[in-house]
């Protein structure tokens, strides 16, 4: 029957959003203990106050009985405090009092015997100076002539000596002075979360509100133990599944990182093929599983005291779009100077804008340039002999300009020479015999 009730009291603490915001709180920082501290102002514990402003010591203590009961914390005594039963502060001094007259006055004395007299005394009454006098046979003693017989205390006030002083404990809150039967003797505990519940939130079975809260507060669609269908057909469970645009981020739980934890979120990853696969862990990995899960493509998330899992997962993201827009902005290529110049001139001049301009700042070809006039210097060609005593030499100037028609009759007669030469060769010899001139083929 108490097992159940229990049950019934952790299962109802676990959906209250104050156990929810401590328990998630330690797991984003990595944190797993609840230390105390002891000053002059009392007992706190400065982690929860500052979950909890609104709340006293003695309810954040209450509270922390509430899930020590429920099994979510367990405890561990540090030390134990005397405690002023009139206002409960732990500053609190002890004093020594003379038994006889509760005189405050009182001092720690040694006791020596004078062996030659056999006086008994505080070795302060024997001091005279750097020497030691006997107070009942007036000799120096030396040394080797007194013996020590132990400690004891003595009042000053009324000159008891005694062995034990009567303790008593003062309050410096509120001056109440009390003896040890009046004292409050109160322990001090330190609380970490159990290993139930350590278990609890590696499966995912522990409600982790606040990655929920934060990453649907950046405008993800969140889902908790979905199902997601790979490109076999097979059906994945991921303990978080997490989408933003075109992001898929899939996410499982673990206590402590392993290899098989790391391998069998790779088999996922690879049929489902999000933009990121995590491994959220509740203890930093080590160097090896570092190495694995670089080698597989899983991520892994441990807790850190500078940023939460849900605010990690969102940088993430972020960066993969910045990434993105940088790689898909297209390159401007910059203007040739020449139509730099000619956009200039356009804007200076007091007269309408020359369309071209517009057209280069429209992205739009512009019309290609006029053509050049080739410039050709005289040549000397050889003019044929008519005898082979004579020569002449004729000057050449420039050709003129040839029409469209003209080009295309000679791209024609090319053609034709072409064709000619592709033909067997004939060999001819011409004879000038003086004015008689004879052809012969063969």
């Amino acid at each position: 029957m108490s097992k159940k009730v229990e049950a019934t009291d952790k299962d109802a603490l676990l959906i209250n959003q104050e156990v929810q915001s401590v328990v998630q709180r330690m797991v984003d920082q990595g944190v797993y203990l609840i230390t105390p501290k002891l000053d002059i102002k009392g007992l706190s514990y400065p982690a929860l106050s500052n979950v909890f402003p609104e709340k006293s010591e003695a309810q954040i203590q209450e509270f922390l009985d509430k899930l020590k009961s429920a099994v979510i914390l367990k405890s561990k005594l540090l030390d134990k405090v005397i405690v002023c039963p009139t206002c409960g502060s732990p500053s609190v001094y002890s004093k020594y009092n003379c038994p006889r007259c509760s005189s405050f006055d009182i001092g720690k004395a040694s006791i020596i015997e004078h062996v030659r007299c056999g006086y008994i005394g505080s070795k302060e009454k024997f001091q005279k100076g750097n020497l030691l006098i006997c107070p009942k046979c007036k000799n120096t003693v030396g040394e080797v002539d007194y013996r020590k017989i132990g400690t004891s205390f003595e009042c000053n006030s009324c000159g008891s000596r005694f062995e034990a002083p009567r303790m008593s404990h003062k309050c410096n809150s509120c001056d109440d002075v009390f003896t040890y039967k009046e004292a409050r003797y109160e322990p001090i505990f330190e609380f970490e979360l159990s290993e139930e519940t350590k278990r609890s939130v590696a499966k995912g079975t522990l409600p982790l509100a606040s990655i929920v809260n934060t990453l649907k507060d950046a405008g993800f669609e969140v889902g908790l133990k979905s199902d997601l269908i790979g490109k076999s057909g097979a059906t994945h469970n991921f303990d978080i599944v997490a989408r933003k645009s075109s992001a898929l981020v899939v996410a499982n739980f673990t206590f402590e990182p392993k290899e098989e934890d790391i391998i069998g979120l790779f088999a996922k990853k690879y049929d489902v093929d999000p933009t990121f696969t995590l491994l959220i862990a509740l203890t930093p990995p080590s160097k090896e599983e570092e190495a694995v899960s670089k080698a597989y493509g899983v991520m892994i998330v441990s807790s850190n005291g500078s940023r939460s899992i849900g605010e990690q997962i969102i940088d993430l993201v972020n960066d993969y779009f910045q990434k993105s827009r940088i790689e898909t902005a297209p390159e401007i290529a910059p203007l040739p100077v020449s139509q730099l110049e000619k956009i200039t001139s356009s804007k200076s001049d007091s007269s309408p804008p020359n369309p071209l301009a517009f057209a280069v700042l429209d992205d739009t070809p512009s019309a290609a340039p006029e053509p050049e006039i080739e410039k050709r210097v005289p040549t000397i060609q050889n003019i044929e002999q008519k005898s082979p005593l004579e020569t002449s030499v004729e000057v050449v100037g420039p050709e003129p300009e040839k029409s469209i028609e003209e080009e295309t009759e000679e791209s024609e007669d090319s053609d034709l020479d072409k064709l000619k030469k592709k033909e067997p060769k004939r060999k001819t010899i011409e004879f000038d015999l003086d004015d008689d001139y004879e052809h012969y083929d063969f």
